[in-house]
C-alpha cells in the first residue's frame, strides 16, 4: 500500500499550474499562524484560506463531522483551482485517510506529519509533552508515530479543550489565558520539548513559555509546515514566481477572525463569508 504522502502527491492533476493559490483551512484563526508562515517562506505563493468559524471548535466534533467538513472545504478549494491543500488543523488532520484523500483529489500536507518528523530526528528529546484538543489527543496522531520511530522517548499528552475557544474570544494575551493554562499545564514538569498540537496554540507562545520556562522547547507547526509545503511543491515542480492577491474567505464572519486576519495579513485584505451549506 502506498503512503499517504506518495498517495497525496500522485493525485496532482494534469492541469495544475506553478501560479496556482495554495489553499489552507482551519476550523478558525488558528491555521493563520500557518498560513503566515507559508507566506514568510514563499512570499511569491498565492493563497486561498478558509476558516470553518460556523463549526468551531473542531476538536469537540464526531470524527464523521470533521470528515464531511473536510470533504466540503477542499471541494471548495479544489473548485477554485488549489494547486495544494495544507490542512492546517491538527483535529482535521488527525482523521486523514486513504479514502478522504482520494476524495481531496489533490495534493494535501497537513500539520501534524511535518512536525513528528523534525521531532523524532532530535535525539536530544527523550521527554515531550503533547497539548491539543480532545479529538488530537484522542486520536494518539502524535504519540503513536513518534513512539513508531522513537521508542525511547516518554511522552506526556493531555487534552487543553478550552485553549481554542479562548483564542477565538480574543484572549489569547492576558489573565484568562494565564490561568487557563497554568491549570492545564500543572504537572507537565521535566519537558524537554513541548508539541503545541493546535494550530491556534502559537499565539499563547509566550505565556506558554512564562509557565514552563526557557529550557523547553516549544514546537508549533508553522515554521515546519512551511518547509514542508515548499518541498513538496519543488517535487512537484509547482512553485511560483508570481503572487497574486490572498483570498480569505470564513463560513461565519466574527470580528475577532477580521481583527486576527488584518494582524497577520494587513488591513487591506478582504474577508468573504461563505457558508458550507452553501457549496
Amino acid at each position: 500500500m502506498r503512503s499517504r504522502r506518495s498517495l497525496a502527491l500522485s493525485n496532482k492533476t494534469k492541469y495544475a499550474t506553478a501560479r496556482a493559490p495554495i489553499g489552507v483551512f482551519d476550523s478558525g484563526v488558528g491555521g493563520l499562524t500557518v498560513a503566515s508562515g507559508i507566506e514568510g517562506l514563499l512570499p511569491q505563493e498565492t493563497l486561498i484560506y478558509f476558516g470553518d468559524t460556523e463549526h468551531l471548535p473542531y476538536g469537540d466534533k464526531s470524527r464523521h463531522a470533521i470528515r464531511s467538513y473536510i470533504a466540503n472545504i477542499s471541494t471548495f478549494l479544489a473548485d477554485r483551482g488549489c494547486k495544494l491543500i495544507v490542512v492546517a488543523c491538527n483535529s482535521a488532520s488527525s482523521v486523514l485517510d486513504d479514502e478522504l484523500l482520494q476524495h481531496m483529489a489533490l495534493p494535501v500536507v497537513n500539520v501534524i506529519d511535518p512536525v513528528v518528523e523534525s521531532v523524532v530526528k532530535n535525539k536530544d528529546l527523550r521527554r515531550i509533552g503533547v497539548i491539543g484538543t480532545r479529538r488530537t489527543v484522542r486520536s494518539e496522531a502524535y504519540s503513536a508515530k513518534i513512539k513508531a520511530a522513537r521508542p525511547d522517548v516518554e511522552l506526556l499528552e493531555k487534552a487543553t479543550p478550552l485553549l481554542a475557544s479562548v483564542i477565538e474570544e480574543g484572549f489569547y494575551d492576558g489573565e484568562v489565558a494565564r490561568l487557563v493554562l497554568s491549570k492545564y499545564l500543572d504537572g507537565m514538569d521535566r519537558m524537554d520539548a513541548l508539541i503545541l498540537g493546535c494550530t491556534h496554540y502559537p499565539l499563547l507562545k509566550n505565556t506558554i513559555r512564562e509557565i514552563v520556562g526557557d529550557d523547553v522547547l516549544l514546537i508549533d507547526a508553522p515554521d515546519v509546515v512551511a518547509t514542508s509545503v515548499k518541498s513538496t511543491l519543488i517535487q512537484m515542480d509547482l512553485v511560483s514566481d508570481q503572487r497574486e492577491d490572498h483570498q480569505f474567505f470564513v463560513s461565519d464572519l466574527t470580528e475577532n477572525f477580521q481583527e486576527m486576519a488584518r494582524l497577520f495579513f494587513g488591513s487591506s485584505i478582504a474577508l468573504t463569508e461563505h457558508s458550507l451549506s452553501e457549496h
